[in-house]
């Protein structure tokens, strides 16, 4: 009888599953917690975001947590905080925001090969660099997998390079153990839609270094310091509290969402991983992933094409997508601009597709991505 029964379920099931959709608490807890925010009438720099800094701190056991308006903001202001102003490299597959913010703080990207395994920037790629204005290095946590760190700050401890982390996609990565927020010399987490954690819009900055989260809090508020005058160029770049009461209260559940979202990766890698050509990104004992997309490659051993199967997933109410595409030096911004030899990064850009993954995903959905793009590669 269970079994008739599962199967009239599944064939009920709707049959369009979208790519993501951002995890949120239950209204009336948020409206609890603003209702005092909406009778103070500070709608910045308040109760909630102290709430939620202090959350992040105890969370990713760091010294400072700075709530920004977005990952974006906080990767140009901690820049500008650090005083680099020529080379940064960067990883060629990663998405633009990394790029632009080098561009906005005043910089020049240099774009450097990844690991076709695991994504991330290449600690051999990275050493061959020889360019003398190089200033510093941003490294990428690549769909919730912190890269190579022990590796990466060995290459840029001896080349004298500062060493960040654009964190994106980061939250509830893990290194060593740890969560990730405290590595290099500062950790930027974006709270957008689309990630683990969402502020609606919003960012993090993280840091153990006391010193430089004061020069942020006054980067993000136009570079006013606690005498009122403004001490440098800084940005209209503070969290609203309204975004901070909702990242506060789901930050919460972090470690819960991180722990469901693996379950469904791990479905997947089961369910996917006897197909011929399809590749997962791969991890190590040191590192683990925060689950922030599940990103698969299909390479030519499969039979077809990723822009083909994504085709036809769309076409059977999958919402999928080519991530990160094209290569970062190959978009219409950048192209014949800055110039990238990253022959890893370019395959990726060919080869790897992002399918859904999402808090609260229910079985039945996964279920039919699995089955449809079994249908795909199998054929």
């Amino acid at each position: 009888m269970k079994g008739p029964r599962s199967r009239k379920r599944r064939d009920r099931f709707p049959k369009r599953v979208p790519l993501l959709k951002p995890w949120l608490v239950k209204p009336e807890e948020f409206l609890k917690n603003l209702k005092p925010v909406w009778e103070s009438g500070r709608l910045s720099l308040g109760a909630n975001t102290d709430k939620l800094e202090g959350l992040a701190r105890k969370l990713l056991g760091v010294k400072e947590a700075i709530a920004v308006s977005s990952c974006t903001s906080g990767l140009i202001l901690l820049q500008k905080a650090l005083g680099i102003k020529k080379k940064v490299v960067v990883p060629d597959y990663t998405f633009p925001a990394t790029s632009h913010s080098v561009l906005w703080a005043g910089g020049e990207p240099l774009f450097c090969d990844v690991d076709l395994g695991d994504y991330t920037l290449s600690p051999e790629a990275l050493s061959r660099i020889e360019d003398p204005d190089v200033e510093a290095v941003i490294a990428v946590n690549i769909f919730g997998l912190p890269p190579k760190v022990g590796e990466l700050e060995r290459v840029c401890r001896k080349k004298g390079w500062k060493l960040i982390y654009d964190s994106a996609q980061g939250l509830g990565g893990e290194y060593l153990g740890k969560m990730v927020g405290g590595n290099g010399i500062a950790e930027v987490f974006s709270l957008s839609p689309s990630k683990l954690i969402t502020a609606a819009e919003g960012g993090l900055v993280t840091t153990n270094d006391r010193n430089l989260g004061d020069r942020m809090r006054e980067l993000r508020n136009y570079g006013k310091g606690r005498q009122e005058d403004i001490g440098s160029l800084g940005l209209s770049a503070r969290l609203s509290e309204l975004c901070a009461t909702l990242a506060y209260l789901n930050l919460r559940h972090l470690k819960a969402l991180r722990s469901e979202r693996k379950k469904l990766v791990d479905r997947y890698k089961k369910a996917l991983g006897d197909l011929p050509g399809v590749l997962f990104q791969e991890t190590d004992r040191i590192r683990s992933s925060g689950h922030n997309y599940f990103v698969l490659r299909i390479s030519e051993e499969s039979g077809t094409s990723r822009d083909r199967a994504l085709q036809e997933l769309k076409a059977a109410g999958i919402e999928c997508k080519r991530y990160f595409y094209p290569a970062v030096h190959r978009v219409s911004a950048y192209r014949g601009k800055y110039p990238g030899n990253c022959p890893n990064a370019e395959r990726l850009s060919r080869e790897a597709m992002a399918i859904p993954l999402y808090s609260g995903m229910g079985w039945q959905a996964q279920e039919y991505v699995i089955s449809k793009l079994r249908k795909v590669i199998a054929r």
